[in-house]
């Protein structure tokens, strides 16, 4: 599928663009999921839900009614292993009670160090209902699927036809990602049989995506000038170590010696921002980063955790001479 951009004299055709790693498209559909299935509304509620060993749900939603909706996420063509993939999780969903899911719910959320009450509260904010008009037993009383990967698969096309028809209720959506200046261009399609790879281009839906720049990571704190001050000084240290700053979607990838030493991203209400530090750290380290920072959680690449506090900052500074230092001599 070509995309062309009008540029004041003619148009330019806009270049392919392929997610990195899956996480990217994760970060653009938990901060608006509208593009998943049209105008129906939908409430994320968790991310990489773990429902086995090493098994994990990329997002999981709820709906009006709250039934659960299991998203999975592929960076290229999705193959027919996908549909089984979805199915297994989906049956692991279906186990899960209100308190589960409140649990995954809780810890996702507190995490991102946003508020968080209850399940049915959060559900009944979010779309616009008196708290106790849908029943705690209404809630994962159903699970939908949605498959969404880059271009379309027949056989897969095929299998998910099929399934519909007998009543399972599994959506494909195909979507391409294309690179423009300074922002990103999505189209999606929702696949519901074969006859869909004939659509015109017409009917896809485009939604811009800016990279994440400095100047547009501090704007989003500035309702928080002490933060926005804070994150100030942050840059300004990365830059001075001579790091590069590599705007992504939805966060600030920082690489020195050609090496990944750094990821950051603000949080949605100005109260803190995140950052994923990458490095080796012996269990110590991590246990006294969770005596001087908030939210601390170790990962494979290293240990993420937030800022919220110029004490933070100047804590988390020696995490990054140690890692950069690290870096520099291998």
């Amino acid at each position: 599928m070509e995309i062309y951009r009008w540029e004041g004299k003619g148009f330019r055709q806009l270049d392919p663009l392929r997610f990195e790693e899956e996480r990217d498209l994760e970060d653009l559909l938990e901060q608006d999921p509208n593009l998943l299935l049209g105008n129906e509304r939908i409430c994320i509620i968790s991310r990489q839900v773990p429902i086995g060993k090493s098994k994990k749900v990329d997002l999981l939603a709820l709906d009006r009614q709250g039934n659960s909706i299991v998203i999975e996420l592929k960076r290229g063509k999705t193959s027919r292993a996908a549909i089984a993939q979805i199915l297994e999780y989906a049956a692991a969903v279906a186990k899960f009670s209100l308190a589960d899911l409140e649990r995954f719910a809780g810890r996702w959320f507190q995490g991102q160090g946003r508020e968080f009450t209850s399940l049915l509260a959060l559900h009944s904010t979010f779309f616009g209902y008196e708290l106790g008009a849908i029943r705690r037993a209404s809630f994962n009383r159903k699970q939908r699927m949605v498959l969404v990967s880059e271009g379309v698969d027949v056989s897969v096309l095929d299998i998910a036809e099929y399934l519909r028809r007998v009543g399972i209720d599994l959506t494909y959506i195909s979507y391409f990602s294309y690179q423009a200046p300074d922002e990103l261009l999505i189209a999606t399609k929702t696949i519901l049989g074969t006859s869909a790879i004939q659509e015109s281009r017409a009917n896809y839906q485009y939604a811009p995506r800016q990279f994440l720049t400095r100047e547009r990571f501090l704007a989003t704190l500035t309702e928080n000038q002490e933060l926005h001050q804070v994150a100030r000084q942050f840059f300004d240290y990365v830059e001075s170590c001579g790091a590069i700053l590599r705007p992504r979607i939805a966060q600030i990838r920082m690489t020195i010696g050609g090496r990944w030493w750094m990821g950051s991203y603000p949080s949605k209400r100005a109260k803190h921002f995140r950052i994923d530090a990458h490095g080796d750290f012996i269990p110590s380290q991590i246990a006294e980063c969770r005596s001087n920072l908030a939210d601390v959680t170790p990962k494979r690449f290293g240990v993420s955790f937030n800022i919220m506090s110029q004490a933070h900052l100047e804590y988390a500074i020696e995490i990054f001479e140690r890692t950069r230092n690290t870096i520099l001599e291998e």
